[in-house]
């Protein structure tokens, strides 16, 4: 069987990933979501000017409505779907050409392997960084290391919490495993059977009149996920509400490549509505946005039941203006993507193999260069330009020191290359 060729989501894998860098570093500083001693911007504040700075309304957190928190908030509603989604489009590939065994085994491979690895190696380096591992000798950091091993191990099976302690932002691969194993089912039925009931059903969505698969029913199953666990499961790190809003994002990437001709078909066709439509989504949700800093429900965010609400009229319209923003900034990088990036490039297999090794690795590298950052008493910007070049430039080192054995390479998730030219699988 002929081996199919996307480019564009290639690109936009590697993108999506490499924004991971910036955005991380930009939280630490403007989020201090990693503690004062690694955010410059708070490091050498007293207790008192601390205080002012809160009273400003500028308190370093995911509330604050400055201009840089506002731009970080509205990535991070589409960006992580957009990856999801990019998962099912590879999933859809490689299902093609696999039986589900064989399917099922490449997912442990390539996800598990490198996901428990790395919680092990790149957890216990983030400790270190972070000041956390008081013990620097040799023989303390060999025993943290080990005993890191044996407890990451065991808490990561606790609910909820332990995904939080055990595996920090390799979360994702985790819910990409579970989400797999999950939908297997339905790969090998539409792959086995390509005109059948369900495969047909998975297509129409694409062909109903004036778009409505697309610019409504899709949409609303996400509003539905959120009208039923978003007052009772605040989302953190895909648990919550997220664990099921991002499962619906991960299958309709796996649709998006099901339907393919009919997908790359709408979104060609329709790249101009959905860009106006993206921006007209985009100002709802900067109010919705606005409002949660005013009342501090976390109309966004959820969980509204600390708030004595189950549901009422905003937080109905929430639902509504936070899946509708994401699904359509999903459609415009996707049919932007589709026009502007579906061409071959001889570092477009280099950089792709870099993917998991980067975001392995990154984030312990981001609290050393936000340490560095402080250290040099630089803030803002500089400091969220400098940490950003520091995180870039070790990860490729890291990167080029991993690529070059069979083993790093499956620790690592670098998948093996057959051809020069690109063919997508996630």
């Amino acid at each position: 069987m002929q081996k199919e060729r996307r480019f564009d989501i290639d690109w936009l894998r590697v993108i999506l990933f490499g924004l991971l860098i910036p955005f991380h570093v930009a939280i630490g500083v403007y989020w201090n979501l990693y503690g004062d001693e690694v955010n410059p911007n708070v490091a050498d504040l007293d207790n008192e000017e601390r205080w002012e700075i809160a009273d400003e309304g500028n308190d370093y957190t995911t509330d604050s409505v400055d201009f840089t928190s506002m731009v970080l908030h509205w990535m991070h509603q589409w960006r992580l779907a957009a990856l999801f989604m990019i998962s099912g489009m590879g999933t859809a590939f490689a299902f093609k050409r696999r039986t589900w065994k064989v399917f099922l085994k490449e997912r442990v491979n390539r996800l598990l392997a490198p996901m428990f690895f790395g919680a092990w190696t790149m957890g216990f380096a983030g400790l270190v960084f972070l000041g956390e591992h008081e013990d620097t000798s040799p023989s303390g950091l060999a025993f943290g290391f080990l005993f890191g091993i044996i407890w990451r191990s065991l808490v990561f099976w606790v609910p909820v919490i332990g995904k939080l302690i055990a595996l920090g932002h390799l979360w994702f691969l985790w819910n990409l495993f579970q989400y797999s194993v999950l939908l297997t089912p339905v790969f090998y039925v539409v792959r086995n059977y390509p005109d059948g009931r369900l495969a047909r059903f998975l297509r129409s969505f694409f062909t109903l009149p004036k778009g409505m698969g697309v610019f409504l029913l899709l949409p609303l199953v996400l509003v539905l996920v959120e009208i039923l666990f978003k007052p009772w499961f605040p989302g953190f790190i895909g648990v919550g509400y997220e664990w099921f809003w991002f499962l619906v994002f991960f299958a309709f990437g796996y649709i998006c490549i099901t339907a393919k001709d009919e997908y790359y078909g709408f979104i060609e066709g329709r790249r101009m509505v959905i860009t106006v439509l993206t921006l007209l989504w985009t100002i709802g949700f900067v109010w919705l946005r606005l409002e949660q800093h005013k009342t501090g429900v976390p109309y966004v965010d959820g969980g509204w039941l600390e708030n004595d609400i189950i549901h009422n009229k905003i937080t109905l319209l929430a639902c509504v203006i936070h899946s509708f923003h994401a699904w359509f900034w999903c459609l415009t990088v996707f049919s932007w993507g589709a026009h502007l990036l579906n061409k071959p490039s001889k570092n477009l297999t280099y950089l792709n193999q870099g993917v998991y090794p980067f975001y392995i690795a990154h984030m312990p590298l981001t609290f050393a260069g936000l340490r560095l950052a402080t250290n040099l008493g630089l803030r803002d910007y500089p400091a969220v330009i400098l940490g950003t070049v520091f995180v870039v430039l070790t990860c490729w080192i890291f990167f080029e020191g991993v690529r070059r054995t069979r083993i790093t390479r499956f620790l690592f998730g670098i998948k093996e290359r057959k051809s020069v030219a690109p063919i997508f699988e996630n």
